[in-house]
């Protein structure tokens, strides 16, 4: 007897679309302070120094192209981002050839020794800027299912616990006709990062390590030379309340994404369990094909 794949529900489009408009946001979110900070510094700028605002974003080993960056900053008249300026030290301070202690991993090193899964370490600014130049120069990022399989049949330490694609036809288990085994799927749907990144990971996990980057650590930065934790609440209500943005910020909630969809989430388990144990459809095959 074996255990084949006959079909996989496919991740519905809106999770990729979901996924790029975050993406959207967190990077012009960082562009909308650059912009106004320097705007501020040099009101007079001509219309081709505005188009050349920008967050700028030099990989780990490019310290000598964020200095050449500089310098064409400042023959363009930008002094907001010369050395000795704060904004201009500020954006030193958070480039990831001055910030290595601020890349994410793709999994939680709890959940990759339970799973067997490699943490790969990324500055979010580099995450930041791949996912925006995948977006808008190649796809839409897509998500898929990935699963793992147990069975009790296996001990849970010799099984294999990453998250893998399933495809028509995959042999899940083998064993024989008459003797029962226990066999359970959980697939989550996931994220691939771009290039030059190669690990998979899951969309919310990861668009809430870039938001709590953006508010916690870049941001205020910028603002205020500083890190500041809680510094921007995660919260913010967008309804029609009579509010000012700052009394929107001021009254912002605490709790994250990750955290107002743990109810959500249990919820659905809950009732997945509930459902009855689903026996497989049954093909016998003659001798001569088996």
């Amino acid at each position: 007897m074996r255990l084949e794949v006959e079909s996989v529900r496919p991740v519905p489009p809106v999770a990729s679309f979901l996924f790029s408009e975050a993406i959207n946001h967190l990077r012009a979110a960082l562009d909308n302070v650059i912009w106004h900070l320097v705007s501020k510094a040099n009101p007079r700028l001509s219309p081709s120094a505005q188009r050349a605002v920008s967050m700028p974003i030099f990989d780990h080993d490019n310290r000598e192209g964020f200095n050449k960056w500089v310098g064409r900053m400042k023959s363009t008249k930008i002094t907001a981002f010369s050395s000795s300026a704060p904004l201009g030290q500020a954006v030193r301070k958070l480039q990831p050839f001055e910030d290595e202690p601020s890349k994410v991993g793709s999994v939680s090193k709890r959940f990759a020794a339970v799973s067997g899964h490699d943490v790969e370490l990324a500055h979010p600014l580099l995450l930041l800027q791949a996912y925006s130049n995948a977006d808008k120069h190649r796809t839409v990022q897509i998500a898929a299912a990935r699963s793992f399989m147990s069975d009790d049949r296996t001990p849970f330490g010799a099984q294999d616990h990453r998250h893998r694609p399933l495809r028509v036809g995959d042999v899940l288990l083998r064993g024989r006709v008459g003797e029962p085994i226990e066999v359970e799927t959980q697939t989550a749907a996931m994220i691939r990062r771009p290039e030059p990144f190669t690990e998979w990971v899951g969309p919310a996990q990861e668009l809430n390590r870039l938001r709590q980057y953006l508010s916690e650590i870049a941001i205020p930065t910028l603002l205020t030379g500083l890190v500041l934790p809680s510094g921007l609440p995660p919260h913010i209500g967008l309804e029609d309340t009579g509010q000012t943005l700052r009394e929107r910020i001021t009254s912002g909630g605490t709790t994250d994404a990750l955290q107002r969809l743990a109810g959500p989430s249990r919820e659905r388990m809950r009732k997945a369990e509930a459902k009855p144990v689903q026996r497989p459809r049954i093909v016998v095959e003659d001798e001569a094909e088996s």
